[in-house]
C-alpha cells in the first residue's frame, strides 16, 4: 500500500480555529465522514474512545488521533494545521498545532500499524514539521507530506 495515496487535496485543512480537543475530534469526524452523519458519529465515538485510553499527542505540538472504524472501505488520512495551538493532554505539556488523523477499516490490523508508523515517523521529523508550520498554501503542504510519505 502506498500511504501517500491516502492523502489528497481534500485531506489538508489549514488555519483551523478551535479551543478544545473535543471540538477538533468533531471537525476531524465531519471531514472524514464525507457528509454521512451516521459515519461522522461513529468516527467521533471511536476517536474519543481512543483518546480516553491516552492522549494521541506525542509532543512537539503534534497529535495523531487514530481509530479503527467499522463499515469503511479504505483508510483515510486528514492533516490539520491549527491557527493556534490547543491543549491536547500532551506529555510534554506543549499545545498541539499540527494534527495528522488516521482512520482505517476495523478489519485491517496490519494496515493500521503500517500507516500509523509512517505517519508517526513523518510527524517526528523536526525539519519537516517546522517547514509545514512556515507554509500557508494547502497544495504546498500536500506535496510536502505526500513526498515524505513515499520515502
Amino acid at each position: 500500500m502506498n500511504v501517500a495515496d491516502l492523502i489528497t487535496g481534500d485531506s489538508i485543512l489549514i488555519n483551523i480555529e478551535s479551543k478544545s480537543k473535543k471540538n477538533i475530534l468533531e471537525t476531524i469526524s465531519k471531514n472524514l465522514a464525507n457528509g454521512d452523519d451516521n459515519q461522522k458519529d461513529t468516527i467521533f465515538d471511536k476517536l474519543y474512545e481512543r483518546e480516553k485510553l491516552g492522549s494521541t499527542a506525542f509532543g512537539k505540538g503534534i497529535a495523531i488521533p487514530h481509530a479503527r472504524i467499522p463499515d469503511i472501505k479504505s483508510p483515510k488520512i486528514l492533516f490539520m494545521k491549527l491557527s493556534e495551538g490547543i491543549d491536547f493532554d500532551a506529555l510534554d505539556k506543549k499545545k498541539v498545532d499540527l494534527i495528522f488523523s488516521l482512520i482505517v477499516p476495523d478489519t485491517k490490523e496490519d494496515s493500521h500499524i503500517e500507516i500509523l508508523s509512517k505517519v508517526a515517523s513523518l510527524a517526528d521529523s523536526e525539519a519537516l514539521t517546522q517547514k509545514i508550520r512556515g507554509m500557508s498554501d494547502e497544495q504546498e503542504i500536500l506535496d510536502l507530506i505526500k513526498n515524505n510519505l513515499k520515502s
